[in-house]
């Protein structure tokens, strides 16, 4: 079992902390929404929080990594 919502590869991330992944890098039984907040992660990193901006036909997902610490995001992840 992970301690992310979705599989990343953190090497993939654009200078403007976008990047993609897929719904089958998703834990079992999420379903990620546009505009939820997850945590996002890989095994040769620390896992980070992300705001899913978008999702297409495909099942690609475009993610917006958030600066800072699991923890310092909180907050955000309560409100899922």
């Amino acid at each position: 079992m992970t301690a992310y919502d979705l599989t990343v590869d953190f090497m993939d991330m654009t200078n403007n902390r976008r990047l993609w992944t897929r719904t089958d890098d998703a834990r079992p039984g999420l379903r990620p929404t546009v505009g939820a907040y997850l945590v996002v992660g890989c095994e040769d990193a620390d896992p980070a929080v992300a705001r899913v901006c978008l999702i297409d036909a495909d099942g690609n997902i475009e993610l917006e990594v958030l600066r800072g610490s699991v923890e310092s995001h909180h907050d955000l992840l309560a409100l899922a």
